[in-house]
C-alpha cells in the first residue's frame, strides 16, 4: 500500500478515476442496466491500465522543484483529467462531441456544475457525475493544506507565517522559513503532506456526505437524489442527481452544512483542533455571519415592500447562501418573481466562502482583509497619530495581507473583463457574456439559471467561448495567483519555497 500511495501524483489521480467509474458500474449492475454498466467497466480498465502504464514511465522520476512540480500536476490534472472522465460520457450519450464530453466533466471536476443538458441520460451517468464533482471537491480541500497553503497561496498569502501554518496544522511558517516548532531533521515533499492530510480529510468528508444523505433521505428524498444533492453540498459543485422530496426540512439541512464552505475551521480535522482558532472565533465565519444577517435583514425589507410570504423570503435566504458558498442550489419553493436579482447573487458568488475550502470567489479572509485595511486608511485619515491595538496578526492583515488581497482582487476583476471582451468578440451579447463569464469564474455554474438562461446555454454556445470558459473554470478553481506562481520567474519561487 505504501508503495502504491508513493506514487507520482498524476498515477494517483488517474488510478484514483479507474477506482471511482466502479461506483457507477455497481449502480448500474444492480438497477439491471448491464449496457451501461460495461461502459463504466471498460472504461476503469482503460483507466487502470493506463495508470500503471504511467507508474512504469515514471519511475526513477525526480523533478527538480517537487513543490512547482506538483502545482503543475494540479494544474494539469484539472484540465485533462475530465477528458478520461468523459469516456464513459461519449460511450453513453451517442452525438456528444469531444469538446462537449470534456466541458462536462471539466465543469463537473472544478465544482462549476455547468453541465450541459442532456435528456434521457442514464441515472448512473447522473450519479458518476455528481461523483466526479465531489472527487473534484475532496482533491481541492488536500490540494490547499498539502500544496497551496505551504506556498502561502490559495488565501493562505494573506496570512502571516504563524497563521498561515496554524491553518494547516501548525507544521510549516510559509515564505521558506523555518519550522516554528519542529523536532524533525527532514522537510517532507509535497506527496508526504498529501498523503497525511488525505488520510485526515477523505474519512471526514465522506462521514459529513454520508451524514447529509442520510438525513435527506430519511427527509423524504430518494436514494439516489439525496446522495447526489449530499455530494453537491459538500462540494459546493450543485450538481444534482435527481429531483429533491425533502421539501423544507431538506434545504434546512443543506444550509447547515453550507458551513463547510464558509470557514475551514468548520471542518473537525485532528490538525486543527489545537492550532487553529475555534469556529466562533474565526473571521472567515463571523464576516459570513454578518453578511448573512445583513441579507436577512434586507431581504425581510424587500418582502414588507412587496408583499411576498415566507416561502419568497426563505427561498431568497437560501439561494443568497447557496450564492456566497458558490454551490447554486435554488430553493424549491422560488417564488415567479425573486426577492434577489440574479446580479446581486453574482456578487455574493464574487465574494465566495472561505480560504481551503471547496468554495470559489474571492474568498472571505480576502475580503475581511479588504475591508480591515481601508477602515485603518480611514482611520488614519482622521487620526494620523493614532496606535492600533488589535494585535501584530491583526496588524499584518490589514497591511501586507490588505494590499496582497487588493492585486487578487484586481486579478479577479482584470479576468472578468477579459472574459467579457473575448465572449463579446465570439458572438455573445454583453448580459449573456456577464452572466456565463461570472459563472465560470465563481464556479457557480448553476447562476445562469437564475438569471434565466435556457437549460442547454452551455451546450449552444460556439467552440471558442466553451474553451475560454473552460479556461475560466480551472482559473477560478486554481486562482490566479497559483498561475502566477506557476510561471514566475525562479527568484520569486525561491522565496516561497515550501517547508515542512
Amino acid at each position: 500500500m505504501q508503495a502504491l500511495l508513493r506514487q507520482p501524483f498524476v498515477v494517483l489521480l488517474v488510478g484514483f478515476a479507474a477506482l471511482a467509474m466502479l461506483v457507477p458500474a455497481i449502480h448500474a449492475a444492480t438497477a439491471d442496466q448491464y449496457r451501461v454498466g460495461r461502459a463504466f467497466l471498460q472504461s476503469a480498465v482503460l483507466l487502470g491500465v493506463l495508470a500503471a502504464l504511467l507508474a512504469a514511465a515514471m519511475t526513477g522520476f525526480r523533478p527538480a522543484n517537487v513543490a512547482r512540480s506538483h502545482l503543475a500536476q494540479l494544474a494539469g490534472g484539472f484540465v485533462l483529467l475530465p477528458v478520461l472522465l468523459a469516456l464513459p460520457l461519449w460511450r453513453l450519450v451517442p452525438g456528444t462531441g469531444l469538446l462537449d464530453g470534456w466541458f462536462d466533466m471539466l465543469a463537473c471536476f472544478t465544482g462549476t456544475g455547468a453541465v450541459l443538458s442532456l435528456p434521457g441520460a442514464p441515472q448512473s451517468l447522473l450519479l458518476w457525475r455528481g461523483i466526479v464533482g465531489w472527487s473534484g471537491g475532496l482533491l481541492t480541500l488536500v490540494a490547499a493544506v498539502s500544496i497551496l497553503a505551504p506556498m502561502t497561496l490559495g488565501g493562505f498569502e494573506v496570512l502571516t507565517a504563524q497563521q498561515a501554518g496554524q491553518g494547516a496544522g501548525g507544521a510549516f511558517t510559509g515564505r521558506g522559513r523555518a519550522p516554528m516548532v519542529s523536532q524533525i531533521a527532514r522537510i517532507p515533499d509535497p506527496s508526504e503532506r498529501m498523503r497525511r492530510y488525505a488520510g485526515q480529510i477523505a474519512p471526514v468528508y465522506l462521514g459529513l456526505t454520508l451524514a447529509l444523505w442520510f438525513a435527506l433521505v430519511v427527509a423524504g428524498d430518494s436514494a439516489l437524489a439525496g446522495i447526489g444533492r449530499a455530494m453537491a453540498v459538500l462540494s459546493t459543485s450543485g450538481i444534482e442527481t435527481g429531483p429533491a422530496g425533502s421539501g423544507r426540512v431538506g434545504e434546512v439541512l443543506c444550509l447547515g452544512f453550507f458551513t463547510f464552505a464558509l470557514s475551514r475551521a468548520a471542518m473537525p480535522l485532528s490538525h486543527r483542533r489545537t492550532a487553529g482558532p475555534g469556529l466562533l472565533q474565526d473571521r472567515e465565519f463571523r464576516l459570513a455571519l454578518t453578511l448573512g444577517g445583513v441579507l436577512a435583514v434586507g431581504l425581510v425589507g424587500l418582502a414588507l415592500q412587496r408583499g411576498a410570504g415566507v416561502d419568497a423570503l426563505w427561498a431568497g435566504f437560501f439561494d443568497a447562501m447557496s450564492a456566497l458558498t458558490g454551490t447554486g442550489l435554488m430553493a424549491a419553493s422560488a417564488a415567479e418573481t425573486p426577492l434577489l436579482p440574479w446580479l446581486a447573487l453574482a456578487a455574493l458568488a464574487l465574494i465566495g466562502g472561505g480560504i481551503a475550502t471547496t468554495s470559489g470567489g474571492l474568498k472571505l479572509l480576502r475580503l475581511g482583509a479588504i475591508l480591515s485595511h481601508a477602515r485603518h486608511e480611514a482611520e488614519r485619515l482622521l487620526h494620523p497619530h493614532a496606535v492600533g491595538r488589535a494585535g501584530s496578526g491583526a496588524r499584518d492583515l490589514r497591511r501586507q495581507g490588505g494590499q496582497v488581497a487588493w492585486i487578487f482582487a484586481l486579478l479577479l476583476i482584470l479576468a472578468l473583463a477579459m472574459a467579457l471582451l473575448g465572449l463579446t468578440l465570439f458572438g455573445l451579447g454583453l448580459e449573456p457574456a456577464l452572466i456565463l463569464a461570472t459563472a465560470a469564474l465563481t464556479n457557480t455554474g448553476p447562476l445562469a439559471t437564475w438569471a434565466g438562461a435556457a437549460p442547454d446555454v452551455w451546450a449552444d454556445l460556439p467552440v471558442l467561448a466553451k474553451l475560454l470558459l473552460m479556461a475560466l473554470m480551472v482559473l477560478g478553481r486554481l486562482e490566479t495567483l497559483t498561475l502566477v506562481a506557476l510561471f514566475a520567474a525562479p527568484p520569486w519561487r525561491q522565496r516561497n519555497q515550501p517547508v515542512a
